[in-house]
């Protein structure tokens, strides 16, 4: 069963030799990983291309010499929040640089057991956070394959359980699994605010402190759409040993449009080993 594209051609280019040259363009000299930089996840935006498709590719660029034999993409729902959370049963995944494939194996130890409702067909479809991703693991990754995940309620415990899901699922695979986490930040206020409210997260995100990015969120001190995405990667990394993190690339949608009354923000942050 295949998942055909719904947003080449708004939230991206249609045709894959305009994502390679962007993607050349915005990547052309970045710094990638040291060597002692093994990353667990990364957390990047999924806004259009024209927005927040530069901070993205950084990311992508940034982990692009190390070798993995799946990606994980953890991403919000924004059509339903009636579940925890839903692994897409497709086995491909259309995109303009060509076909990714399912990671059955991964599907099947995620699934095995209760916590994956499995009934949101209609919302995998639909949903732009995930398929945003594709291109740009396409291009970085031509070979590896994908196991996306929907989170319905983004809530801590939550998060735990997939974090702990997640970890038994990957250390059972026997593979060099990466976390995809597809999250925006700050949405629809001034760049002084959003700035602000943005480091804070980075802030705990840098510190790997979930439990206080969740009480900020829910002070609406700082927002994410993809909160629980973010959640999950923080507890997992903190069941896969002493992990750290490290921002590559933070901006705005103003830096774009010009518009600074209005914008939403943009994160590109590495978690590593």
């Amino acid at each position: 069963m295949l998942r055909k594209t719904a947003h080449a051609g708004s939230f991206y280019p249609r045709f894959g030799d305009q994502i390679t040259a962007l993607i050349q363009s915005w990547t052309d000299g970045q710094p990638q990983a040291l060597p002692d930089e093994n990353c667990l996840g990364l957390i990047v935006p999924h806004a259009g291309y024209i927005y927040s498709g530069e901070c993205a590719a950084r990311g992508y660029h940034y982990i692009a010499r190390q070798p993995f034999d799946s990606f994980v993409i953890l991403h919000p729902s924004h059509h339903g929040l009636h579940f925890d959370w839903s692994v897409s049963s497709f086995e491909q995944y259309d995109s303009p640089l060509g076909k990714l494939d399912l990671d059955i194996q991964l599907y099947e130890l995620l699934t095995k057991s209760a916590g994956d409702t499995g009934k949101e067909l209609r919302l995998h479809e639909q949903e732009h956070s995930m398929e945003i991703q594709l291109p740009l693991l396409k291009h970085f990754f031509p070979e590896a394959r994908v196991c996306p995940i929907m989170i319905g309620r983004p809530y801590p415990e939550v998060a735990l359980q997939l974090a702990r899901k997640l970890q038994e699922a990957v250390s059972a695979s026997g593979k060099r699994v990466g976390i995809i986490v597809s999250t925006d930040l700050s949405h629809y206020y001034n760049s002084d605010k959003a700035e602000k409210m943005d480091g804070l997260i980075t802030r705990y995100i840098m510190s790997m402190d979930a439990d206080a990015l969740w009480q900020s969120v829910i002070s609406k001190r700082c927002e994410a759409c993809g909160i629980g995405g973010v959640l999950t990667l923080l507890y997992y990394a903190g069941l896969c040993g002493d992990a750290k993190a490290k921002i590559i690339h933070y901006t705005h949608s103003g830096k774009v449009t010009g518009d600074n009354q209005q914008v939403v923000g943009y994160l590109s942050a590495l978690v590593y080993d």
